[in-house]
């Protein structure tokens, strides 16, 4: 399947725990990926305000498949997106760009963390979870965002992480909002 810029674009949400092996599946419990067009992650990580701040690796193992709790699940999870939505109450409604890996096998990787209240992230987790489960069986995902605008999660991804100075050029071509450079 080609993938093409669209501004009705598809958007599918995987529940992490379904992407992984038991038992390691359960600590990623409650982390959400939500795939626009295809190519546009932005990974929804319940709270780790204890952890991070920083944005990095240093509370990980070196071999990522050693993930050994819930809040090293949820900061893998975090710092490999592009776009990452997680509550913290003294940080809610603020953005952090973060980069790291420099040093690692990965190569330096960058992304934005969108803080949310803890109120609003609950609301988020409850369509998270609606959305996921019409996509168990979609492996296309059919439904596009103009059929789930109803659902506040997806009406504050396109306000805060589509509109923001954040968004790369690449993912707005992709997601219809901006015109590709030839």
């Amino acid at each position: 399947m080609k993938v093409s810029p669209k501004a009705d674009y598809p958007v599918k949400v995987v529940h992490e725990p379904r992407e992984h092996e038991p038992p390691v599946a359960d600590l990623y419990e409650g982390v959400f990926a939500m795939l626009l067009n295809y190519v546009v992650n932005v990974t929804f990580v319940p709270d780790v305000s204890a952890a991070a701040p920083p944005w990095d690796d240093h509370l990980l193992p070196a071999d990522f498949d050693e993930i050994a709790s819930g809040v090293q699940a949820r900061l893998v999870s975090a710092i490999l997106g592009s776009y990452v939505v997680t509550p913290n109450e003294t940080r809610a409604d603020g953005e952090e760009r973060f980069e790291w890996g420099q040093n690692s096998e990965f190569g330096s990787t960058s992304g934005v963390v969108f803080y949310v209240t803890p109120s609003d992230f609950a609301r988020y987790a409850v369509d998270l979870v609606r959305l996921s489960e019409m996509n168990e069986d979609d492996f296309y995902a059919r439904k596009t965002v103009s059929t789930l605008r109803g659902y506040d999660v997806v009406g504050f991804v396109e306000r805060r992480v589509l509109a923001s100075p954040w968004l790369l050029p690449r993912d707005a071509v992709m997601l219809g909002l901006a015109s590709g450079a030839g």
